[in-house]
């Protein structure tokens, strides 16, 4: 599921937007800028811990993860805009690595930037971030700046 965002090209910035993600976040604004590219702020809403629970609204709880990194995207898009970048926002619900590759096998961005924010709060371990920028490069040709 896309919210948003429409395009192809330019560079997509993976985020949870968090304080952690700020030097990721600032890293993608800032090339956006000095290659004159859109930048999208890309928010997968990762659930799948939940099929592992006994949680009996997950899909209440989706869709609630889903609207909150919307907001948060949005306000990147404001910074970025008040940078002079042209942003926009896209939103995705699944296991996180799948619909990374999805997205950008899809949109085709002309870079992507992910990081790891905190060790303790990093989805990837950096072995694991390598790995997987090494597979994106590999399966879609885009290039991936990490942080």
């Amino acid at each position: 599921m896309d919210a948003i965002c429409d395009i192809t090209g330019g560079i997509v910035c993976a985020t949870r937007g968090g304080e952690g993600s700020e030097p990721t976040v600032q890293h993608a604004i800032a090339r956006a800028r000095e290659l004159e590219l859109p930048l999208t702020f890309l928010y997968i809403a990762d659930v799948e811990f939940m099929k592992q629970t006994e949680m009996g609204h997950a899909s209440v709880v989706a869709e609630e993860m889903m609207k909150m990194g919307e907001f948060i995207m949005m306000t990147l898009v404001e910074r970025a805009q008040q940078e002079d970048v042209t942003a926009d926002v896209a939103v995705r619900q699944g296991e996180f690595r799948e619909q990374l590759l999805g997205y950008v096998d899809e949109r085709k961005p002309d870079l992507l930037v992910l990081g790891c924010p905190l060790p303790d709060s990093c989805y990837f371990q950096p072995d694991s971030l390598a790995a997987l920028a090494l597979e994106i490069k590999e399966r879609t040709g885009v290039d991936v700046e990490l942080m």
